[in-house]
């Protein structure tokens, strides 16, 4: 029972979107649903009975005609009212809903923790929320429509039954009932089967992906990736049909059990309606006509009824997976009244006491103390999986500090608005991502600027180039997903790309996370003599592997292990012959003659 009240409530409240983004349109609905097509039911019953009727009573024939033309201009109103409101409502409703509520999901996924990005379920949830939230939504609107006009016309039907053959409804009632409880009962399984086949529908996905996206498309030709793939592939289609086979055996017997009810019932109508001719309790051909209608009509109509029991019991379920997204608890995507606003100007920055560790890993970030002053630049080195990256992710707040705290201007980064607090905050990563918008646009992420501070940055970072060989503008669209003239990039154009839009505004931080891996030594110098310059008065951090660029910063942070090893200028690291000596000198011995 209380499954069941729980289903209702997860219909009504996928039912909401509809009632919020659409009232016209579920208004016009429910008055087709709940009138329209109940009285044109109920006159396809009347119908054939007034004819006979008339014809056995001599009737003028013009009375007749005149009947049938009446009756067929209400039915008539049916199918022209559908036709309108189709065209006219429908479609661009339907359509006008379904992209709101995939906005809506948009939305919450942005103001989601990030944390959750790190959990597969999160991914489950999220692949289901995003596939079924606007075709559930739908489903339940029509369900409730469907299911309201089943009712009325069931009860008119019922109505005209019982003035003929009272035992009928009983045994039609009990016989429908238990047709469809057998099926009703595969909704458990159904849901089950679904829920164990996501996580091979999201291999198979992200396996397509793999070959038809560009940037695999190398590795398949020239490496054993193919062969490989292929392998999980198979492996993840054998367990998803392995899965199928295995629920329809569990499915098949409730689904022939309810076929066999369906036609013992029809069995026994036909035979009762057989007797009450034969005895004379039905005796007009008009009465005899009129109750094999109602009667067919009936059982279509609770077996459409109980097929919507059915199916809202199914949908309730869907509804509580997709609910699984929308309840998910963010601590840090949420803005308060109490937050503070950013400040101007460059930030000084403190990290004290700090530990982290990230969920289900032995991996943290532990005894994190340093001092950085407002406008300093500071590098970060250290092997892989030392913890740089996951400092940019603490600053940027993408995840909360176990213990400890970070102070931006002495005041706890939790206490700024988190919206306004990123935006202060420029961030260039080791693998930027440019979209399928104008070349402009990828730049202005952060900051619009007009067009003679744009072709400012261009030139700076000789982006003019990227134009130059494309025979573009800056209105042409990177990429090439929507537009076959659009503007192919290099790995380190697309890190040009990523450090252009640093300098559209001024940010009180700058985080810089292997930005230039992908240039070319002199292109390499560049970008780090811009990003050290003194004209660059911002507050900057880079994380970086190789050494020689990061020399010139006012002091070098290694990290080993989650923690702290060495502090100092590269002059005073390299005198103290410590882990930032030995990795310097053994990179070093790459360039050497």
């Amino acid at each position: 029972m209380k499954s069941t009240f729980k289903n209702i409530r997860n219909i009504f409240w996928l039912y909401k979107p509809y009632l919020k983004y659409g009232k016209l349109f579920v208004f016009l609905s429910l008055f087709f649903w709940l009138l329209v097509v109940p009285a044109s039911n109920l006159i396809n019953v009347y119908l054939p009975n007034k004819i006979i009727e008339f014809l056995t009573n001599k009737r003028p024939f013009e009375e007749i005609v005149v009947l049938v033309i009446t009756f067929q201009l209400l039915l008539m109103f049916q199918p022209l009212y559908e036709d309108i409101f189709n065209m006219f409502c429908k479609n661009k409703m339907l359509a006008k809903i379904e992209m709101q509520l995939n906005r809506d999901i948009y939305e919450i996924a942005t103001k989601t923790d990030y944390k959750y990005i790190d959990n597969p379920e999160y991914y489950n949830s999220y692949t289901w929320a995003i596939s079924e939230y606007a075709n559930k939504a739908a489903e339940v609107q029509n369900l409730i429509n469907r299911t309201s006009s089943a009712f009325i016309t069931m009860v008119s039907m019922l109505a005209i039954i019982a003035t003929i053959s009272p035992i009928a409804i009983v045994v039609m009632v009990v016989g429908v009932i238990f047709e469809n409880a057998m099926y009703i009962i595969t909704n458990y399984y159904d849901v089950k089967k679904e829920t164990e086949i996501i996580p091979y529908d999201r291999r198979l996905g992200y396996y397509h992906r793999v070959f038809y996206q560009r940037e695999y498309a190398a590795d398949l030709k020239s490496t054993n990736l193919k062969k490989y793939i292929f392998q999980e592939y198979d492996k993840a289609k054998e367990r998803k049909l392995g899965i199928i086979q295995k629920y329809a055996w569990k499915m098949i017997g409730w689904a022939i059990s309810g076929n066999f009810i369906f036609y013992l019932v029809r069995t026994f109508i036909i035979i009762n309606i057989a007797y009450g001719i034969y005895t004379g309790n039905i005796k007009s051909v008009g009465s005899y006509v009129t109750m094999m209608l109602a009667v067919q009509r009936l059982n279509d109509t609770l077996s459409e009824l109980f097929y919507r029991v059915k199916d809202g019991n199914l949908l309730g379920m869907y509804v509580t997976k997709i609910r699984v997204f929308f309840d998910m608890k963010s601590e840090i995507e949420v803005e308060t009244l109490k937050q503070r606003t950013p400040p101007q100007g460059s930030y000084s920055v403190n990290f004290n006491d700090v530990y982290f560790r990230y969920e289900n890993s032995k991996f943290a970030v532990s005894n994190f103390n340093i001092k950085i002053n407002a406008g300093e630049k500071i590098a970060i080195v250290g092997e892989n999986g030392a913890g740089k990256s996951t400092l940019v992710k603490l600053l940027l707040r993408l995840y909360d500090v176990t213990s400890g705290c970070i102070t931006i201007n002495g005041v706890n980064i939790r206490e700024y608005s988190i919206d306004e607090f990123r935006c202060k905050i420029g961030v260039a990563f080791q693998n930027p991502t440019v979209y399928a918008l104008s070349f402009a646009k990828n730049i202005e992420l952060y900051n619009g600027v007009d067009e003679d501070k744009l072709r400012t940055i261009v030139d700076k970072l000789n982006l003019d180039k990227i134009l130059e060989k494309s025979d573009a503008d800056f209105s042409t669209e990177l990429t090439r997903e929507f537009d076959e003239n659009g503007i192919m990039l290099s790995g380190g154009e697309v890190q040009k790309i990523g450090i252009a839009r640093l300098l559209t505004g001024e940010f009180g931080l700058l985080l810089l996370d292997e930005p230039s891996s992908a240039l070319d030594p002199i292109a390499e110098y560049e970008m780090t003599k811009l990003i050290l310059d003194s004209s660059n008065r911002s507050t900057t951090i880079m994380v970086a592997h190789r050494l020689s660029t990061v020399r010139d910063a006012d002091r070098i942070i290694l990290v080993d292990g989650g923690t702290i090893r060495e502090v100092g200028t590269h002059d005073e690291l390299m005198s103290k012959k410590g882990k930032y000596f030995e990795m310097f000198t053994k990179q070093a011995e790459n360039y050497s003659i």
